[in-house]
């Protein structure tokens, strides 16, 4: 049987941060609290930061508007906890934390944010022997391409990023996570030659760590662990430890 999908090793290599703005103190400690019960039984994905970068924020959501704070310039998602009985509104929540819901919304921002490989094209094997050999040698350079990730080892310098917004948007996503040139692609929404270009760049100046893993060995399917689940008294014991 074969191993982990391309999907499935994504989220193996990959922990996104999550990060908090402007949350009492007795919250964050609650959301860490969560944070850890989620992981049981299943891979650690999330991990909770206290400094940018984030892949992922919680955001109090009863400022002014005029107070609010610039969600896309600090997290890809922003979760913004409303006052109880406030209108339901897309990516908020309302206080106090529900565990079930925080961990729902952890879920869909974790598919979002790793996403799916775009599916590459079966090759019939008669088109593939009938290949010329310069075509099949630079196929087989693509591939091994593709398994390589990058991951940024420090900010470029301004006559790197030529203040460029798709350039800064490209070092941001490799300063979070390693990425191939492929994923760098489809996550930035840039051609695949202006990803390889500017990590060329990258590469060629040292500002880049260069990973190629290993082939998955061939290991039988598990069954996927149980969702866990949290009971009300539970998660009502920590808030009143925590005077929420």
């Amino acid at each position: 049987m074969s191993g982990h999908t391309d999907r499935e090793q994504a989220k193996i290599m990959t922990t996104l941060r999550l990060g908090a703005y402007e949350l009492p103190p007795g919250e964050v400690v609650l959301v860490q609290t969560l944070l850890r019960l989620f992981q049981q039984g299943s891979p650690a994905h999330w991990t909770f930061v206290t400094a940018p970068p984030y892949d992922a924020l919680l955001a109090d959501g009863t400022a002014e508007p005029g107070q609010k704070l610039d969600a896309g310039a600090m997290a890809r998602a922003v979760l913004r906890l409303t006052r109880m009985h406030d209108a339901d509104a897309p990516n908020t929540l309302q206080r106090p934390i529900r565990a079930e819901r925080l961990q729902k919304w952890l879920e869909v921002v974790e598919r979002d944010l790793l996403g799916a490989r775009p599916a590459e094209p079966v090759v019939p094997e008669s088109a593939a022997t009938d290949r010329p050999a310069d075509e099949t040698a630079l196929a087989a350079e693509g591939t091994a391409a593709d398994l390589t990730r990058f991951k940024l080892r420090r900010w470029p310098p301004t006559i790197t990023l030529r203040g460029d917004a798709n350039r800064i948007r490209m070092a941001t996503m490799l300063s979070r996570r390693a990425l191939s040139v492929t994923e760098l692609a489809t996550l930035s929404r840039q051609s695949p030659s202006d990803c390889q270009t500017f990590v060329s760049l990258l590469r060629n100046a040292g500002l880049v760590d260069q990973r190629t893993p290993e082939p998955a060995a061939s290991a039988p399917a598990s069954a996927p662990a149980p969702e866990p689940k949290f009971g009300r008294g539970l998660i009502a014991g920590i808030r009143r430890r925590l005077g929420l």
